[in-house]
């Protein structure tokens, strides 16, 4: 395993892993030994990159951790101790590994691939030698279970290990079982050996998942082979902890790929090219191109704009399927931009939204409250009030007010009068304190247990912003209790802090429009914006980080907008240079990291990142 996965924690305390096996051992000895075995695995960690990386910067360090280990060792163990035996073996066998492992790709046999796994787990066998040479009776049947088990264990694990260490072994040349097997189907020299096209292909092709099978096939026989040893065993937990981690891995990559073949079954839904708005006549080169790569999207469903995720059954979502998709909150933030895109240019667009409108009337939840859940589909997901904003600015920006009145009004209300804090914030997720129907007690569930509770503040300030342009007099009390709940939450720097978007400036856009709703009041909080922008801008004339720049540059200038102030002119000229710089050959902007709904899944969409792009460029 390299140095730049973190270390699994079994290996703090390896030789704890069996002494549920040798119960004869004292705990002082036990400690003893996790310690030496500790400074045995971080040695090996460091000849693996003497060997792979030729990095002899690692040698000195290697020798200590060892010379360390073997001093713990020699105290326990007498200099004709039996367990100096077994410490020789234990070197030859991980000295046999290194040059077996060299002729892999000579002879990439699995019997030679598992020599190689096992070999290269040698020291991780002394663990199991130590407690077995100091135990009174001396069971040779359950050593060799444990060594088996061990073996076992050791090939799972490195099937694991060539799946995380696919790039760096295909770059370093070394051999790689994900790599070999994926060589057998497919052509690298085809697609320029570009190592991120062949990652998705290691997936695509199912040869991932295919390893990963194995992987847990081989733990599934570790645990086995030492069935019946003893009733309680941590070596068994281990086994166990480690299947449940490829098991979550695996899953993830099979709904890999069942987003790619749902994206790609969406794009076949064609849409008629008079659907979309007419900007033919558009004399702008920079926006002709821009408009032009979102029409190519629509006419393509906005397969690119849908958010497509897997939520299973073994994650407790039980729904008809396990793949959802939908772009209800994606398309009212797009025609938010469109809007503000087609009413600086003569276009008529009139047609357009209303269909937009009537979109999203037809993806309303069926239900008593209403409005609109980010996944319809998915019975454990409650609607919540960033789309519902979301929805009501788009109903009131295209002249269609009756629309709330109609669909929203409830929603509304239980937002409000269930889901008020005491601080004044509003909860995201719509649910009636009580009398919660079955389906609602489940939402509830998954809110404390997945999604988390409590308001969340870019969330609260764009369902107020949508209040204040709805019915500010009706909604007075709520919004200026809403606003002190936003202005606590403001960072000393002077921006706000996302909890479901990326970077500093989603958040601080929609934090900083709302308190714009009132001229003469938060003057501090706005100087404080004001100062951040300042601050924050990159050389380059970019905002944020290097994932979600144009996103963050975007939103900076609409920030910028805001303003009154002439100092930030020069600022706003750079931050739209930086964009104008970065629009690509296609007309459109790179798919950039937007909303987070899970750790590690983010949603990006290079059609969004486009439109505000161009609404920032107005």
């Amino acid at each position: 395993m390299s140095l730049k996965h973190q270390s699994p924690d079994f290996y703090n305390h390896y030789a704890s892993q069996f002494r549920d096996h040798y119960k004869e051992v004292s705990n002082k000895t036990i400690l003893e030994l996790d310690a030496a075995g500790f400074a045995i695995y971080q040695s090996t960690l460091r000849l693996d990159m003497i060997i792979d990386d030729k990095n002899t910067t690692e040698l000195f360090s290697a020798l200590t951790l060892q010379e360390d280990a073997i001093k713990t060792l020699a105290y326990i163990y007498d200099r004709d101790c039996v367990f100096w035996d077994l410490w020789k073996t234990r070197k030859t066998e991980f000295r046999e590994a290194i040059f077996l492992e060299r002729k892999l790709w000579e002879s990439p046999s699995i019997e030679k691939y598992n020599e190689v796994a096992d070999k290269k787990s040698a020291f991780g066998k002394v663990a199991i030698d130590s407690l077995y040479t100091l135990s009174e009776n001396k069971n040779e049947k359950t050593y060799n279970l444990l060594l088996e088990s061990h073996k076992y264990f050791s090939i799972g694990f490195q099937l694991y290990d060539d799946i995380a260490d696919f790039e760096d072994d295909f770059n370093k040349k070394q051999f790689n079982r994900a790599v070999y097997e994926l060589s057998k189907l497919v052509d690298f020299t085809k697609y320029n050996n570009d190592i991120n096209i062949l990652k998705k292909l290691l997936y695509i092709e199912g040869v991932g998942v295919d390893i990963l099978n194995e992987s847990i096939f081989y733990l599934d026989k570790a645990k086995k082979t030492i069935e019946g040893l003893s009733e309680k065993s941590l070596w068994c937990d281990t086994i166990d902890g480690f299947k449940h981690t490829i098991n979550g891995y695996r899953n993830a990559t099979q709904s890999y790929i069942k987003t790619i073949e749902e994206r790609a079954k969406i794009k076949k839904n064609f849409i008629k090219d008079n659907e979309f708005f007419d900007f033919e006549k558009l004399n702008s080169k920079v926006f002709s191109k821009g408009l032009n790569f979102i029409k190519s999207g629509f006419l393509q469903n906005y397969a690119d704009l849908k958010h497509i995720m897997y939520l299973g059954s073994i994650e407790g979502f039980e729904n008809d399927t396990d793949i959802h998709s939908s772009d209800t909150f994606q398309r009212a933030l797009l025609n938010d931009c469109l809007f503000d895109i087609t009413q600086s240019f003569p276009i008529n667009a009139k047609d357009f939204f209303q269909k937009e409108n009537q979109y999203l009337v037809e993806r309303q939840n069926n239900d008593s409250i209403g409005a609109w859940s980010y996944f319809p589909t998915v019975q454990e997901i409650a609607a919540d009030i960033d789309d519902l904003g979301q929805i009501i600015q788009q109903f009131i920006r295209t002249g269609n007010t009756e629309l709330i009145n109609k669909y929203c009004i409830k929603a509304i209300e239980t937002a409000i009068l269930d889901r008020t804090t005491a601080n004044g914030g509003i909860e995201t997720w719509i649910i009636p304190k009580e009398n919660l129907t079955e389906k609602q007690v489940k939402q509830d569930l998954f809110n404390s247990t997945k999604w988390g509770k409590g308001p969340d503040v870019e969330v609260v300030a764009n369902f107020i912003y949508a209040l204040t342009l709805f019915d500010a007099e009706k909604y007075k009390s709520t919004i200026n209790n809403a606003i002190n709940y936003i202005i606590s939450e403001q960072k000393e720097l002077g921006y706000w802090e996302s909890r479901w978007y990326y970077g500093r400036f989603y958040g601080t856009y929609v934090c900083l429009r709302l308190l714009n709703k009132f001229p003469n009041q938060y003057e501090s909080e706005k100087q404080k914006v004001k100062q951040f922008l300042i601050d924050a801008q990159n050389e380059d004339g970019s905002f944020d980080e290097q994932q979600y720049k144009n996103l963050s540059t975007s939103f900076a200038v609409f920030c910028i907008n805001l303003f009154q102030f002439s100092e930030l002119e020069g600022i706003k000229n750079n931050a739209q240079k930086y964009l104008l710089d970065n629009q690509l050959n296609d007309g459109g902007w790179i798919a950039e990291n937007f909303i987070k709904p899970k750790a590690f899944e983010p949603y990006k969409s290079k059609i969004l990142t486009t439109a505000y792009v161009l609404k920032a460029l107005l």
